[in-house]
């Protein structure tokens, strides 16, 4: 029996192959559809046996949610890259139109997206699903959606590309004798509206936190994850009573080799690494792509702006990232990056909004301060900078250079970068310093191994000061904020120059 039954979906998988590549007339755009997405090209860069893992937990776990039990069923599609059991996951997404479960126009237009982004993949009109979508969108006030996908539907969807450049004030004194890191703070008062992204918030599919319902509104503390971006949303909510709202279903288009994201105007400007158009969560129809789990802050200004958000928190390990955050900052929305690695990109931009990568947040009152740890540092001191040279996991430990290369291009510094291999190797800079009787290090701090010779090196002196770089997402890290609140400070988008 279960020879007939293989046979019989060998059979159905064959039929939904054939009509999924029968020739069919496609909007712009979309000629290579239904997807130019390497699946199984993310897992070149992932350990070996995790996806092997991922698969075998996602087919052991249920949801009671019959959306994210839907959502399960295509994200083990994907991976495995099954049409068949693509397209009865399609299905089980079809069961919920006009039910219970998606009365919230957010998990509505959900269902319509995937249906629509589907289509073509299992033989179904695509230009009608799109036309529901579209409808979806803007049942939900998505109306920048509801425009794209109209024009998919209607063979007219021409993108705009653009591109963005940071603008900078270039007010240097002429020879200052000394700057003031960590002067930037951005006020969070209550009732605030903050945007963020998606991953490492509310959930984390690759760490098999999927149970985020996907609904229209704020987010309670309690519901946020404990790591990175989310401990530090708990951070926030704990200092101020304000609405996190994640900022999930951003559409990206693919030019060239690259895909861009859209500012809110209609323009597509920010690029999107690839490997977050790979995720198996992310929807792709030809050349257009919906990232649900949205991640970095490229992928987040046009979900901002339509969400009206004061401030915006999300990843910032890239430049296209970078830009967007300025992009955000000209609009007059401040934006918190604690993963910081490019925040030497940045340095004196000019605009109203402030920016802040890996810095903590307190109370002061009824509101929040992210930021606001002002340490000083002489010009003509000796500083010590944590460097790596490579790719990989490891790159962000280049992240203090990164600045201090892009700091002293603004007035002239003695730096002596201290190049390292592995991580937990920050006591090479410590002995560095120490060598050169220097009382300043640019370090990153992400592990145990890390933070011991900064928080022995720091305890030693109190001339002793620490700039900390993508540190703020790490328990290790962290710690050294509250310990030595005098004596760390962040990489400064704004130094203050004496």
């Amino acid at each position: 029996m279960s020879r007939v039954i293989a046979g019989k979906r060998a059979l159905v998988g064959l039929i939904l192959v054939l009509a999924a590549c029968a020739p069919a007339r496609r909007p712009p755009g979309t000629e290579s559809a239904p997807s130019a997405v390497c699946r199984s090209c993310f897992w070149d860069h992932q350990p070996g046996a995790q996806k092997a893992e991922l698969i075998a937990i996602y087919r052991d776990r249920r949801f009671d949610d019959p959306l994210l039990e839907a959502e399960r069923r295509m994200l083990l599609a994907t991976v495995t890259e099954d049409l068949a059991a693509t397209c009865e996951a399609r299905a089980a997404f079809a069961r919920l139109r006009r039910t219970k479960s998606t009365t919230d126009p957010a998990r509505a237009l959900f269902v319509a997206e995937t249906l629509a982004f589907t289509a073509a993949s299992c033989a179904a009109d695509p230009a009608r699903a799109l036309r529901e979508a579209a409808g979806k969108a803007n049942d939900a006030s998505r109306y920048f959606k509801g425009r794209a996908y109209a024009e998919l539907a209607n063979a007219t969807f021409t993108p705009r590309f653009g591109e963005v450049a940071i603008r900078r004030n270039g007010v240097v004194p002429k020879e200052p004798q000394a700057f003031v890191l960590g002067t930037s703070r951005i006020v969070v008062g209550p009732g605030a509206r903050v945007g963020a992204q998606v991953e490492r918030t509310v959930r984390d599919w690759l760490s098999y936190q999927l149970a985020w319902d996907g609904a229209d509104g704020p987010v309670a503390n309690g519901a946020l994850l404990t790591w990175h971006e989310g401990a530090r949303l708990r951070d926030l909510l704990d200092a101020a009573d304000v609405e996190v709202v994640p900022l999930t279903g951003a559409l990206a288009v693919r030019s060239g080799g690259r895909w861009l994201a859209s500012d809110g105007d209609g323009v597509f400007r920010f690029e999107v690494l690839e490997d977050k158009i790979q995720y198996p969560t992310t929807l792709a129809y030809g050349d257009v792509a919906l990232l649900v789990d949205t991640h970095g802050i490229s992928a987040l200004v046009e979900p901002a702006r339509r969400e009206g958000v004061s401030l915006v928190v999300g990843c910032g390990d890239s430049e296209d990232k970078m830009k967007a955050a300025f992009d955000l900052a000209r609009r007059g929305i401040d934006v918190w990056f604690p993963c910081d690695r490019f925040v030497g990109d940045v340095l004196g931009y000019d605009a109203p909004g402030v920016l802040i990568g890996s810095a903590p947040v307190r109370r002061e009152g009824d509101h929040a301060v992210i930021g606001d740890r002002p340490v000083r540092f002489e010009t003509g001191e000796t500083f010590v900078v944590e460097d790596f040279q490579g790719s990989g996991p490891m790159r962000y430990y280049d992240a203090p250079a990164r600045y201090f290369r892009a700091l002293s291009t603004l007035t002239p510094l003695q730096v002596e970068y201290v190049e390292i291999d592995g991580p937990g190797q920050s006591s090479r800079v410590v002995s560095r310093a120490e060598e050169l009787g220097a009382s300043a290090i640019g370090v990153r701090v992400e592990t145990p191994g890390d933070a011991a010779p900064v928080r022995a090196w720091l305890a030693a002196s109190p001339r002793h000061r620490a700039v900390l770089f993508h540190t703020a997402p790490y328990p290790a890290g962290h710690a050294l904020f509250d310990e030595f609140p005098k004596q760390t400070t962040f990489g400064d988008p704004r130094p203050s120059f004496q």
